[in-house]
């Protein structure tokens, strides 16, 4: 084994065992060095954590989806319909693969680099025009991004709560025009 092709042997075994896994939240960081044929050690010095692999190879195996965001951001809707379009969209991704995304949401929340608010602070932007600072706008685009990864976390106690299943597509749906209403009012 090169050592050139060990951070990609290590991506390649994630993927394989989060596509066989039953429960992919426990998949140890032994099984993936075992899987790539590669030191323990090696994932720490690549990613820094199993944590931040593991988002790595989520983030490989949803890559074709996330090409249906980027297909949204170029639309020419209307800057509130298109950041509409975007959470939905985003949310179908997430659910498609919740088996896989919601082991990471903590990593994402707590740990990982802030990422997802960028691609809708354009378009919040645009929505507030002028009656928003941008540090507003910034801060609604994480409130959004980050509320909706909390609610595919912890979605059986938000149920219970809200009385809103976010698994239901059309709940769902619904509910993010309520936050966009409720965040983008005038």
């Amino acid at each position: 084994m090169q050592i050139d092709n060990v951070k990609e042997l290590l991506i390649q075994a994630t993927m394989k065992l989060l596509n066989e896994s039953e429960n992919p939240a426990k998949i140890t960081a032994r099984q993936i060095a075992r899987e790539a044929d590669a030191n323990l050690a090696m994932i720490n010095y690549y990613f820094s954590s199993k944590d931040a692999l593991v988002n790595t190879a989520v983030s490989k195996l949803m890559a074709d989806r996330a090409d249906e965001l980027k297909e949204i951001i170029n639309s020419a809707l209307p800057p509130k319909q298109r950041l509409k379009e975007f959470l939905v969209t985003m949310s179908d991704i997430t659910s498609d693969y919740s088996e896989i995304t919601k082991p990471t949401i903590p990593y994402l929340l707590l740990e990982g680099e802030i990422e997802l608010p960028y691609y809708i602070f354009p378009m919040i932007k645009e929505c507030c025009q002028d009656k928003r600072s941008e540090a507003e706008c910034r801060i609604i685009a994480y409130q959004l991004i980050s509320f909706t990864q909390l609610i595919f976390y912890r979605s059986d106690d938000f149920l219970k709560y809200t009385g809103i299943d976010i698994i239901d597509k059309k709940q769902r749906d619904t509910m993010f025009q309520a936050m966009l209403d409720i965040f983008m009012s005038d």
